[in-house]
C-alpha cells in the first residue's frame, strides 16, 4: 500500500523518534514510515525530478506529450497531498507553539493555491496532447 500524506500516522516515541524504523499500527491495519522517512523521500523524489527537468536533460525524463501531461497530474495531486500534510502539522504545531502553526497553515494554503493554478494547466496539456498526439517524441 503507497504512503501518502493520510497515511502518514507518526508516533513520536514509538518509532525511535525518527531513527527510520517502521511502526506496527494494526490499527490502521499496515505498518508506517515516521513521518520524516516520508518527507525524506519526498525531498529526493522532487530533487530528482527537479534535476531530471533541467534543460540540457529535459528530454531524457519528459519524452512524449503524454508523460509530461502525467507528470503535471501527479504533481497537482502531490501538491495537494502536500497542502494536507503541512495543514495536519499546523493543528499539531498549535498546541506547541502558535507561531509555528499559523506558518504552517500559511504554507498549507500555499501549497493548496499551487496546487489549484498547476491544475489550470490541464486544458492547455489536452491541446497539446490532441495536436502532437500522446507518443509524439517531444
Amino acid at each position: 500500500m503507497p504512503l501518502g500524506a493520510r497515511e502518514c500516522a507518526c508516533r513520536a516515541g514509538e518509532s525511535g523518534l525518527g531513527d527510520g524504523t517502521m511502526t506496527a499500527m494494526p490499527e490502521l491495519g499496515m505498518t508506517v514510515l515516521p513521518g520524516s522517512v516520508v518527507a525524506s523521500h519526498l525531498q529526493s523524489s522532487a530533487a530528482g525530478l527537479a534535476d531530471g527537468t533541467v534543460p540540457a536533460r529535459v528530454r531524457s525524463c519528459v519524452e512524449t506529450p503524454a508523460e509530461l501531461a502525467e507528470i503535471i497530474e501527479r504533481l497537482v495531486a502531490g501538491q495537494q497531498q502536500i497542502s494536507v500534510a503541512l495543514g495536519n502539522l499546523a493543528q499539531y504545531a498549535r498546541g506547541l507553539d502558535r507561531s509555528l502553526s499559523e506558518v504552517l497553515r500559511a504554507s498549507a494554503e500555499a501549497a493548496g493555491f499551487s496546487a489549484e493554478a498547476l491544475a489550470e494547466s490541464r486544458p492547455l496539456v489536452q491541446v497539446v496532447l490532441d495536436v502532437t498526439g500522446p507518443d509524439t517524441r517531444l
